[in-house]
C-alpha cells in the first residue's frame, strides 16, 4: 500500500483497511490457546507426518484440545463414525414424539486453520450431541475390551493397546465439558459481530422482512466495542468459571490482541468520519462512548475533518441529489441480530450539530 501511494501521491497507511474478520479469528485464538497461537499452528504444520506430536500438542491446549482429538480421531475411523451414528439412531428411534422421530443422527464437525471461527463450530457439534460422545468412548472401550479379552483367564490381555481417546487423561471430564459452553458463548459474540460484517455488497430480501447489505464502514468500530466490552464482562465472571486463571488469561490475551489492531485504526480515518457521518450516531457516538476519553474524541474528530478538507470540500461533486434519492422506502418490519440489535440501542442519537474541528494532529505512529 505505501508503494502504492508513492505513485498516486497519497500517504498509504492512511488508505489501508485491515480485513475484521481476520482480527477476531486472531482474537479468538488467542482466547482459546493462548499468547503463541501462532507458534503453536507452525508446530502443527511442522508436524503433521507425526500425528502422535500433533495429538499431544493438541492435549496440552486443555478442554479445546482434547476435543480436537477426539473429533478428528473419530474422522480417521469408519467404525467410530458408524458407531455415534448409531447410537444417535438408537436413541431417536425409542423418542416418543414424532418430531424427534423424524430428527437424523449427527456427525462432528471438523475445526481448521482456513475457516474463521471454526473451533467454534466444532465445540457447539459436541455440545449439541454430548451424551452421544460421552457413550461412544464407553462403548467403543467396552467393544475393544471384548476383543481382546483372553479365552483363558478373561482378562484383556496386557499386550493390547488401548486406543488413545479412551484413556483416562484424553477423556472429556465434566470440568472439561462446562468450559467447552462457557467458550461456545464467549465466541458466540464472536461470531454474530464477524457475521454482520463479512457482507458481500447484495441487497437482498432477509427473514421477517428485513432489506438489508452487511458490511458496513461504519460497523467496524462498533464491532470492536463490542467485542472488547463483552471480554471485560465475562472477566469480572470468570471466577465463576471452570479453571478460573486459565479462562482470564486467555480473555485478557483476546482483549490484547483486539486492542491492538482497535488502536491501528487511527492510521486509516475513514473508520472515524464514516461512522460520524451515520445520521444515527455522528460525533455523539465518540462523546459517549469515549467519554472518559477527551483525547480519543479529538483525534477522531480532527482525522474526519481533515478527510473532509482534503478530499472533499473542493472537489466537483454535484449537490442536487437523484431524484430517486428522494422516495422514501417502504417502511419494513426489521430483524436485528445480537450485536446490531446492542449497537442500535446506543444512546447516540444526540445533537451535534456544534460539533468544531480539532485543530491539530498529535498522532504519532
Amino acid at each position: 500500500m505505501g508503494a502504492i501511494g508513492r505513485e498516486l501521491g497519497f500517504t498509504g497507511a492512511s488508505r489501508r483497511g485491515r480485513c475484521f474478520g481476520h482480527t477476531v479469528n486472531l482474537s479468538a485464538k488467542a482466547l482459546l490457546f493462548g499468547e503463541n497461537a501462532s507458534a503453536f499452528e507452525e508446530q502443527l504444520s511442522g508436524a503433521s507426518a507425526l500425528p502422535e506430536a500433533d495429538w499431544e500438542s493438541w492435549r496440552s491446549k486443555g478442554p479445546v484440545g482434547k476435543l480436537h482429538n477426539l473429533v478428528y480421531d473419530i474422522f480417521r475411523s469408519s467404525r467410530l463414525m458408524y458407531l455415534l451414528r448409531d447410537l444417535q439412531q438408537d436413541a431417536i428411534s425409542k423418542a416418543s414424539s414424532l418430531r424427534e422421530r423424524s430428527r437424523k443422527p449427527l456427525t462432528v464437525v471438523r475445526d481448521n486453520n482456513t475457516r474463521w471461527l471454526s473451533q467454534l463450530y466444532m465445540i457447539r457439534r459436541a455440545l449439541k450431541i454430548r451424551p452421544y460422545l460421552i457413550l461412544l468412548v464407553v462403548k467403543y472401550k467396552q467393544e475393544w475390551e471384548d476383543e481382546n479379552r483372553s479365552k483363558r483367564t478373561g482378562q484383556v490381555r496386557k499386550s493390547a493397546k488401548l486406543p488413545r481417546i479412551c484413556e483416562e487423561e484424553n477423556k472429556l471430564t465434566d470440568s472439561d465439558w462446562e468450559a467447552l459452553q462457557c467458550l461456545e458463548e464467549i465466541l458466540t459474540h464472536y461470531e454474530n459481530v464477524a457475521r454482520t460484517l463479512e457482507g458481500d455488497g447484495q441487497v437482498r430480501k432477509r427473514r421477517r422482512g428485513f432489506l438489508g447489505s452487511y458490511g458496513n464502514i461504519w460497523d467496524v468500530i462498533l464491532g470492536f466495542e463490542e467485542l472488547l466490552s463483552k471480554l471485560e464482562q465475562y472477566k469480572l465472571l470468570a471466577a465463576g468459571f471452570p479453571d478460573a486463571e486459565q479462562f482470564r488469561i486467555g480473555i485478557n490475551l483476546a482483549w490484547d490482541k483486539l486492542e491492538k489492531y482497535y488502536s491501528a485504526l487511527d492510521e486509516t480515518p475513514i473508520y472515524y468520519a464514516g461512522l460520524a457521518l451515520h445520521p444515527a450516531y455522528k460525533w455523539a457516538y465518540f462523546e459517549h462512548t469515549w467519554d472518559t476519553h477527551p483525547e480519543w474524541v479529538d483525534k477522531a474528530k480532527e482525522m474526519g475533518y481533515r478527510v473532509w478538507r482534503t478530499e472533499y470540500a473542493n472537489s466537483d461533486t454535484l449537490s442536487q441529489a437523484d431524484e430517486s434519492d428522494d422516495q422514501r422506502p417502504a417502511k419494513r418490519r426489521k430483524f436485528f441480530s445480537p450485536f446490531e440489535a446492542n449497537s442500535r440501542h446506543m444512546p447516540a442519537r444526540y445533537d451535534s450539530s456544534d460539533d468544531e474541528a480539532v485543530k491539530g494532529d498529535e498522532y504519532e505512529t
